[in-house]
């Protein structure tokens, strides 16, 4: 069974107080938590808010604009811009921006539409670059002294 299938879902709402002493909702934010029993998650950097559970990892192997990359079956907390087309190192795709929800940093992009047979896998999977992520949630203690930043 996939693990999203038990995502919770927390509701915030933004509010903002008026001088008349009421107060005006000005809109709603919806973060997607990965289930308390799921180990090993992949968070922004940036905002902390939660992108991936490790069990969604396809490949460590790689490469964004900005380095190493992971793909992943399915993330949470991200938005995504119109698809384009793109030569990327393995050929032409169509892929769409992704960004964080939370705080709307370019993270990677979704791979819409492979052009060669050979690609086809990636259809529907997300790229998220390195950079941008770190590690929470269950991961060893040698990781842990490293650095929290993804650096192997």
């Amino acid at each position: 069974m996939n693990c999203w299938t038990f995502l919770s879902v927390i509701r915030r709402k933004m509010v903002k107080k008026n001088h008349h002493g009421g107060s005006k909702t000005l809109g709603k934010l919806f973060q997607f938590y990965l289930p308390t029993k799921t180990h090993r998650i992949y968070s922004c950097l940036h905002c902390r808010a939660q992108l991936a559970s490790h069990d969604e990892l396809i490949s460590k192997s790689f490469q964004g604009s900005q380095g190493r990359a992971y793909l992943f079956n399915s993330v949470v907390n991200v938005n995504t811009s119109a698809a384009e087309e793109r030569v990327l190192l393995t050929g032409l795709h169509e892929v769409a921006d992704i960004y964080c929800d939370c705080c709307k940093t370019l993270l990677g992009w979704k791979y819409e539409h492979a052009f060669e047979s050979s690609q086809k896998y990636k259809e529907g999977k997300f790229i998220i670059e390195l950079v941008h992520m770190i590690k929470d949630n269950g991961w060893d203690d040698e990781n842990i002294d490293e650095s929290e930043y993804l650096k192997k």
